[in-house]
């Protein structure tokens, strides 16, 4: 267990790139993804960090947006990011970076997942565009040999993302939707976790599906880790727009505030559940 709120390592060097656009295209539902060249970010990148996107030659919006990386290219000078059309800025990026153009990327950001040391089997649980922060760590698991169940929930079936790469790797995936499912997947995995052994849980996207995910961890004494979602404008820990409160200790005795751009985007789960009143 690291301790709670440490930062990330501050020897970790960001970048700011004006990164060649590869492509810039629709994605499945309401989701598009964006490839850009930046291998001095992509090369350096662990799975769950981000990256801050600024829309070139424009004020509007006038913050950098945070997005986490969807996944690196074999070569590791490639990233892609998943985003979902929202607002003028998500907008703006599918109207303003066509292939052959620039995006304006600073990172890579903040602290990432861990898989522990000879994990055999790991359960990674997202929500929506949460799902977006899960690729990289399910490349990564791969990569060592781990065996990855995912367990992911959307508002439509269009919108489930990334369901081609649990595919291309093998690994087995449980989809909820709002149109057409009963309770949470999270369910699921608990009814799985009666018959398998599973080393680390992973979520993002849901409260209610990182307060079941934890649950389930703390009656296993395994590890559980929940990537935030936020609002990080500067991405290091300055601007001091993304606190949050944090337990400090597992009884959730102690509480703290913290930026989750520069104590997380990923807290282990005692970290955050129930730290707020």
């Amino acid at each position: 267990m690291r301790s709670a709120g440490a930062p990330e390592d501050p020897s970790v060097r960001f970048e700011q790139v004006l990164a060649p656009v590869v492509f810039n295209k629709h994605l499945t539902g309401d989701y598009w993804l964006i490839e850009v060249e930046t291998p001095d970010i992509a090369g350096r990148l662990s799975p769950g960090q981000f990256v801050n996107i600024r829309i070139e030659g424009s004020l509007a919006p006038y913050l950098r947006r945070p997005f986490s990386v969807y996944r690196v290219s074999p070569d590791r000078r490639r990233l892609q990011v998943a985003y979902k059309l929202l607002g003028e800025g998500t907008r703006l990026m599918k109207s303003t970076m066509p292939e052959g153009g620039v995006c304006d990327v600073l990172g890579p950001f903040g602290r990432g997942f861990r898989l522990p040391e000879n994990a055999r089997r790991i359960a990674v649980v997202g929500r929506g565009i949460g799902i977006a922060a899960l690729p990289t760590l399910v490349d990564e698991a791969a990569k060592r040999g781990i065996e990855v169940h995912g367990f992911l929930s959307a508002r439509t079936t269009p919108n489930l993302v990334a369901l081609d790469i649990f595919a291309s790797h093998g690994f087995p995936v449980v989809t909820h939707t709002d149109e057409g499912s009963r309770g949470l997947v999270t369910d699921d995995l608990a009814i799985l976790a009666r018959k398998l052994e599973f080393d680390a849980f992973y979520v993002c996207g849901s409260n209610r599906l990182a307060r079941a995910v934890h649950a389930l961890a703390e009656n296993r004494n395994a590890l559980a880790e929940i990537a935030m979602e936020q609002h990080m404008a500067c991405g290091f820990g300055d601007c001091h727009g993304c606190v949050v409160q944090v337990n400090l200790d597992t009884g959730g005795r102690e509480k703290a505030f913290r930026e989750v751009c520069h104590y997380g985007p990923v807290f282990d789960t005692w970290e955050i559940v129930d730290a707020s009143a």
